[in-house]
């Protein structure tokens, strides 16, 4: 059996007639009976079909010939360009497996072998992302290891140990070693698709992951730790612009309306501005971070974005049933509180305003600004001012709710007013509200029968009504100014107390890398030099806040060593800890090179 590559020219291959004419080479027995079968079975058909010729002891049995043998003309057919070896990775849902196929091929009925070779190479990647859609599934642990190894600044891909086209399309999977350039282009089109699709996490030499998307939040918070703690503190270091574009992110968003920027939009705000940076993170390690990154931060956002419109859709439905309401006052006069903190309100709000089945209107109430809806029903408008007559003609809002209504909505409603019954329970309604503004002497007058005086009465409370919506109106806007400034007041509060929960976190995480994945004593020296964030002075503030423990107490050196804090919430690490104390001084794990007094002072305070 040969010992040497043969030379695979992968696509560029010609045929036996061809080379014959060119070069007069005529083929061995062996070799001439492996290529009339594959050149039956490489047809665009079975290649379609993924009926073509394996390279098994079974098929080499059925030509009659040892194994030897037929790798020896297999060897002369990709040599001479006549055959080369291709694959097709399959998903067996039963097993949960991938598994690889080796095909030899030529070209189908002397047909270039460029459509072929790609439509093998597409069913490959849908076989392999339904594989990593089932069983890469994405963990919370699996995420921080990812992360830990992205954010480290020394990270380079090459370094990582295999993802799983590197286990599968290894050079010994194939009878004979396979054309570089084709395991090349394999992966590079593989992991290209792969990468286009938005719920896969395509980390090379690391692994493929499937993001959930009702977890997609949650990684997005585990992430903005890294960002923090060692994304951040660096990639200001690379670059001014980075930095005045971190502080600009920095500075607190004005809301607006009932609206403000969610904690998602402020992270995918910070990872849209790195990635703008991308060709400085490539030159520093960070490029894979930021990039996985983006997708899992715009899948947040989509989902978010989605659960929002379910849950407006829902309250819509409940609103219009409400509207729709035959026995419930005041649900067919329906009045929602503009000045309520609620941002699905404001959204139905709008959509109840903008729907041609309903009519709005607003009115400024004593304390607040109210919008008032109807359905657009003229019988429905009657119904409610007969109501009203019948059982709220004393509670002067209701009427300024239907007159606010009517007014504003005159064109659509003129014909109401034709109707003399609805005109006269109206202006009945009306003048039980306009009694109320005026002196009592106007009501002597209108029993008396003097109209140009009562109507000079009715004219004055017009007027005074007028004047208090627009007196309600300055009011309203000042009380505004004054919930969007406790409201930014709030934010900033509740920004700077995540902060530290974040950086809490993230102080956690850092601690269990140096114990339980680096086999390190975490001292304030190495926290700064693996997490940045983590200056002296920040960890001296951290550690009696969280009651985290340093060998110094309460004084912060570069040579303490910080420990989780001896708190119910962190039993599982302690012990966990103390476990791997006990494997250091058993001799089970080499422990770190420290001076061993300060490992026994250490077991002392866990």
């Amino acid at each position: 059996m040969r010992i040497s590559i043969p030379h695979d020219h992968f696509l560029q291959l010609t045929t036996k007639e061809t080379l014959g004419r060119s070069s007069g080479i005529i083929l061995q027995k062996e070799a001439l009976s492996i290529m009339k079968t594959v050149e039956i079975q490489s047809s665009r058909e079975n290649i379609e079909a993924g009926h073509l010729f394996r390279p098994t002891d079974s098929n080499f049995e059925k030509l009659k010939m040892d194994r030897e043998t037929a790798l020896d003309a297999m060897w002369q057919l990709i040599d001479y360009g006549l055959t080369t070896q291709l694959f097709e990775i399959k998903y067996d849902s039963d097993v949960g497996e991938l598994r690889f196929v080796n095909f030899l091929v030529g070209l189908p009925g002397g047909m270039p072998l460029e459509e072929p070779y790609k439509l093998l190479i597409a069913r490959s990647t849908e076989h392999l992302y339904q594989y990593i859609q089932a069983k890469r599934i994405l963990t919370e642990d699996t995420w921080r290891n990812v992360l830990n190894k992205l954010a480290d600044i020394d990270y380079k891909e090459e370094d990582g140990s295999g993802d799983e086209l590197d286990r599968i399309l290894e050079p010994k999977q194939f009878p004979l070693q396979p054309s570089a350039e084709m395991l090349k282009r394999s992966r590079g089109l593989i992991i290209d698709e792969l990468e286009a699709d938005p719920k896969t996490i395509v980390l090379p030499h690391v692994g493929f992951y499937s993001v959930p998307e009702v977890e997609a939040a949650n990684f997005l918070h585990i992430a903005n730790e890294y960002l923090m703690t060692k994304v951040e503190p660096l990639a200001k270091a690379f670059d001014t612009e980075i930095r005045l574009a971190f502080d600009r992110i920095l500075i607190a968003t004005p809301v607006s309306g009932n609206v403000e920027p969610n904690e998602i939009d402020l992270i995918r705000s910070k990872i849209e501005m790195l990635y703008g940076f991308k060709e400085i993170l490539k030159e520093n390690g960070f490029y894979p971070l930021v990039h996985n990154l983006r997708k899992v931060a715009d899948m947040a956002a989509k989902y978010a974005e989605i659960e929002k419109k379910r849950e407006v859709d829902r309250l819509l439905k409940v609103y219009m049933k409400m509207l729709d309401s035959q026995f419930d006052f005041d649900s067919r006069l329906l009045r929602i509180n503009l000045e309520k903190d609620n941002e699905h309100d404001t959204i139905i709000i709008d959509l109840l305003r903008k729907n041609p089945k309903v009519l709005s209107a607003e009115w400024h109430d004593q304390d607040a600004k109210i919008a008032v809806f109807v359905n657009n029903n003229q019988n429905n408008i009657k119904d409610i001012n007969q109501l009203i007559f019948q059982n709220y003609r004393f509670t002067t809002e209701h009427i300024l709710y239907l007159k606010a209504i009517i007014e504003l909505n005159e064109k659509e409603l003129k014909p109401l007013f034709k109707d003399d019954d609805f005109v006269k329970t109206y202006g009945k309604n009306l003048q039980s509200v306009y009694f109320k503004y005026i002196p009592w002497f106007y009501k002597l007058f209108y029993f008396l029968g003097v109209s140009p005086i009562v109507n000079s009465g009715y004219a004055k409370a017009k007027s005074i009504l007028t004047y208090s919506q627009m007196d309600r109106q300055f009011l309203y806007q000042k009380r505004r100014e004054n919930f969007f400034k406790k409201k930014l007041r709030e934010r900033e509060e509740r920004i700077e107390k995540e902060r530290k929960q974040q950086l809490k976190r993230a102080l956690v995480s850092a601690l269990s890398d140096a114990y339980f994945e680096k086999n390190c004593l975490p001292s304030v020296d190495w926290l700064g030099s693996n997490y940045p964030a983590f200056s002296a002075e920040i960890l001296e503030k951290m550690i009696p806040d969280f009651a985290f423990v340093s060998t110094t107490g309460k004084s912060v050196k570069s040579n303490s060593i910080i420990l989780f804090p001896n708190s119910p919430e962190f039993d599982s690490l302690n012990k966990r800890l103390k476990e791997l104390f006990n494997q250091w001084t058993r001799g089970e794990l080499e422990p770190p090179s420290e001076d061993p007094e300060i490992l026994v002072q250490i077991r002392g305070l866990i």
